[in-house]
Parts: structure tokens; sequence; C-alpha cells
């Protein structure tokens, strides 16, 4: 019964690889060559990045590995990859509708530059792209990055702690044309023990790789998830928290030929122009560095430093935030983004003088053995003395491709997602069209050449600090699941607690600035 599963579930597969052999023609470069360096992987990458091209899913693997097709890409042989590339095996699919998938795609294969780092982490605390470094004490939804050819976007969603402090709670990502969202609170519907959701529904992505319908994987992590793109961008979402379940968000791009904008900048290596709002050039920058570390700028007064976060907080918060018409998040019935927006917050700005010298000492002592490193310093000294956020290191994302060298293959083996839940009638036996997980479960006795599901990933990452927000040496409140807005109308909305605070000299505001519209938004499949 399992073998006849399987043999229909390949049959499927083979019909699909036909067709669209036959529609794009035999003599086609990129496809002679795959298949020539491996007749099972090599046809899928060539329907794969064919039907990147043209902004279609991606067929079914046939083959052990979990590899993205860019993942995949970087495993064939250079001599094969320079004739690719040589033969522009794209241009027949190029039309008015779908440039900008060929553009990227093409870049994805010739591609040789190296990625930029960007994060989102702690209170939140920005690293960008260009190695800008800021303090973000905002409560809403925002651009975190995005490309201009609409195929990359993270959204993040930063809620209160406290009247002081916020943290990131939720990620939403348009990953190739999937919509996929991650929740540290506020999950919505009725599946709030899965944090998942693909284009709006839940998923579960437990011990192995769940591989997106356009060709993208979710790799569950000891501590959360890696995401990767079929171009090769990834997304490390890092959840921890006890009382106060909140994430870290690094992300690794190339710009090879694609624009970035949002709040981790725009990735064109150069500082001094990463605090630029849509169509704004933003004001000068050294006042919001001087409570990271930055000893050239440790001269500039407190006032001024929290004169430049009320700007960050105010006016370029404002650039970024999402609308009901950009957002890729999901919301319960009566939400929206402005439910989770407070234009208001914060209420006081804290900086790092702010802490006796005592305080600083000790928690940059945590952090250095930690080992932060010297640009993250500062944040991490400001989570760790105010919130009691134990370090959090960069992570480091181990490319799976690194001196693999894939087996040959006989036959071709099935490598889908297995389904939620067992669909069988009683007596066990499977619903007539669906595949039982039986036909899926690992055989310690099968090789991995013979069709077991295996994760490229390391099952046991670099040693990481462990995301543990506790009590420090101020108590912090549990925020409601909701956040007033004191300058937009929201739903129901009700006030944060605030302690009384010394009140903090005015700062004055630039224009407000209008978002940019979408690129795709909730429109994706």
């Amino acid at each position: 019964m399992k073998n006849i599963y399987l043999l229909t579930i390949l049959s499927l597969s083979f019909t699909s690889f036909a067709q669209e052999r036959e529609r794009v023609g035999s003599d086609n470069v990129l496809r002679s060559e795959l298949t020539s360096w491996d007749p099972i992987r090599g046809e899928w990458l060539a329907s794969s990045i064919e039907a990147m091209a043209v902004g279609n899913e991606i067929p079914n693997r046939t083959f052990p590995e979990d590899f993205t097709p860019n993942e995949m890409w970087r495993i064939v042989p250079q001599g094969t990859r320079e004739r690719i590339n040589a033969g522009s095996p794209l241009e027949q699919f190029r039309n008015e509708n779908n440039t900008s998938n060929v553009t990227v795609v093409q870049q994805s294969l010739m591609r040789d530059c190296k990625p930029r780092t960007g994060r989102t982490y702690g209170d939140p605390h920005m690293v960008s792209f260009d190695g800008s470094t800021y303090s973000f004490q905002t409560v809403g939804e925002f651009v975190l990055a995005r490309s201009n050819d609409g195929l990359f976007e993270v959204q993040t969603r930063q809620k209160p702690q406290s009247s002081d402090f916020s943290l990131n709670t939720a990620v939403a990502m348009n990953v190739a044309g999937d919509r996929l969202s991650i929740y540290a609170q506020d999950v919505p519907g009725s599946s709030q023990g899965n944090p998942v959701r693909l284009n709006g529904n839940p998923i579960q992505v437990r011990n192995a790789t769940y591989y997106l319908p356009h060709g993208g994987t979710v790799r569950p992590e000891r501590d959360g998830y890696l995401i990767s793109w079929p171009t090769g961008e990834t997304a490390r979402v890092q959840i921890g928290g006890s009382d106060f379940r909140f994430m870290n968000v690094t992300l690794n791009v190339f710009p090879c030929g694609r624009e970035y904008d949002g709040l981790l900048g725009n990735a064109n290596g150069a500082q001094n122009d990463d605090f630029n709002m849509i169509g704004v050039k933003a004001p000068a920058s050294q006042f919001a560095f001087s409570s990271f570390g930055n000893q050239q700028l440790n001269r500039a007064s407190d006032e001024m430093e929290k004169e430049y976060l009320a700007f960050l907080a105010k006016d370029f918060a404002r650039a970024w935030r999402v609308t009901d018409m950009t957002s890729l998040f999901e919301y319960d019935p009566g939400e929206n983004t402005l439910t989770f927006t407070d234009e208001s917050f914060p209420r006081v700005h804290r900086t790092l003088n702010g802490l006796t010298p005592q305080q600083q000492a000790m928690a940059r002592k945590k952090c250095e053995d930690g080992g932060v490193s010297r640009e993250e310093i500062g944040g991490c000294i400001y989570d760790q003395a105010f919130l009691d956020i134990p370090p959090s290191p960069r992570p480091i994302v181990n490319d799976p491709t690194v001196n693999y060298k894939p087996s040959r293959l006989e036959r071709p083996v099935l490598n889908i997602n297995p389904p939620a839940e067992p669909m069988t009638k009683p007596g066990g036996r499977p619903v007539k069209g669906t595949i039982h997980p039986d036909l899926l479960k690992e055989d310690p006795k099968v090789k991995p050449s013979q069709g077991v599901r295996q994760s490229s990933t390391n099952p046991n990452p670099d040693k990481e600090s462990q995301i543990k927000p506790n009590s420090g040496s101020e108590p912090v409140s549990k925020p409601s699941s909701t956040v007033p807005s004191n300058t937009i109308p929201s739903t129901n909305s009700k006030p944060i607690e605030t302690k009384p605070t010394k009140p903090v000299k005015p700062v004055g505001t630039k224009p407000s600035i209008s978002p940019s519209p979408a690129l795709k938004g909730k429109g994706l499949k």
C-alpha cells in the first residue's frame, strides 16, 4: 500500500517535469547542463529556476536534501554554472509582467558578492546592514527591510513591556511570494499553540524543514526558526522570555543589483544615509550612537541624545510604519495595525547616562563574557542593566552547502511536507488521495540516499545565550493585549499603566512623513 502511494506521487511529479520540459524545449541550456550534472537534482533545479522566473510554485523535491534552489545552485560545479550563465537561459521568460522575477533570479545565479547582516534585538536595538547602531524604543508594526522588486520583505511588531521599554513580539515576511508570520505573543486565530502562519493558515514546524510553495524553507532551531529565501536571503528568528515572550531577528541580504530600504537601511556600504526616510534626507545622526559604545561621540550631551531618539521614535518611525494595505500580519476580528500602534511611546527616553558607573561596569562585564561584539556592546549593556536580558551575541548562520558532496541517486525519492494531522478512516487506513504520515516516517535502517528526509542545518547550532527577560533593577509590568494610541483612534484599547516620571524637555519634531505604498502586501498568494 505504501509503495502505491509513493509511486502515485512520483508519477504526478514526473508528469509535471515532462510538461515543463516540453514547454521550454529540449535545447534549453539550463536544463541540459543541469541534468548532465545530476539527472534528478538537476531536473528539479532547472524546473525550479524556470518557475521562479515566472512567479510560479516550484515542483516537489525528489531528493533527500532540504536545499532551496539557491543552495542547490551553490553545489553545482563552477564550470557548469559558468556555461549556464553564458547562455542567458532565462531571457525567454522575460516579459512586462515578470521582468523583476527574471532579474532577481539571474542575479541570484550570478551573484558573487558577500552578504550584509542587519539585526533587531532586545529593547529593541538596531544594527543596520551598513553597521549603524541605534535604539528604537517605539510601539507598532514596521518595515524592517524590503527589496525594491517585491520578493523580499520583513516586518516586525514592537509591543510595550512597560511605559518606557518595548520588545519585538512578532515578525511577518514576504518569502518570494509566500506570506510567512511568526508570533511570540498575540497569536491570531484559534490555534494558539502554533505560532507560525503560512499565507494566513497555521502550519506545524517541529522536527523537520518545512517547504514553502515558492521555494523558501523554514528550518526549526533550538530557540526559533531559520527562514531561507529561494534566492539566498535568510532571516533567523530567536524566541525567548518567560512572562513576556519576545524575539530577536537577524537578516542576511545580498545587495547585488537589488535595492533595499526600511529600518535597517539600504545596504549600500555607507552609514551616513541609513536614517534617510522615504524621499527625505534625515538630519545628522551623530547623537544616536553615544549610548552604543562610540567613544568619539560620548561627549554628546544626554539631552541631545534624547532629542535624536525622539526623532527616531516619531518622524523616522512614522516613515516606516505599515498600514492596513501594506501589513503582512494576520489579525483577529476587530483588530488591525492600529490595534498595535502607540505613537506616544515611549513616555521617557532612557539612555546609558541614566545608569551609575557601577551598573554600567557590571552589565558590560556580563556582555563581554557573553561574547557580544564591540558594535553591539552598548545595546547589550542597556538591556542587561535596565531589563536584565542576558547577552545575545549575533547568531551565525551556517552555510549547509560548504564542502557538501551529493551522493548519486539511482532513482528519485519524494521529499515533501507531511500533513499536519493523520487523515485516516476507521481502522487506520489512509483517506483516498492523501499521504499517510507513516509513509514519511524516518526508518533508521534506510540510508539518506533512499529517500529519508534530512535537514542540512546543524542540529546543534553555535552556542548562544538564552533570551530571557526578568525582573531587573525595577519591576516591569506585563502589557495588555492591545496598545492604545494617543494620536490615532484604536479599537478595544485600554491605557498603559505608567509610573510618575521626571518631565523631559519637549523636543521639536519634523513634519510627518507618509509611509511608502505597498509592494505586494496581502496580495501575496
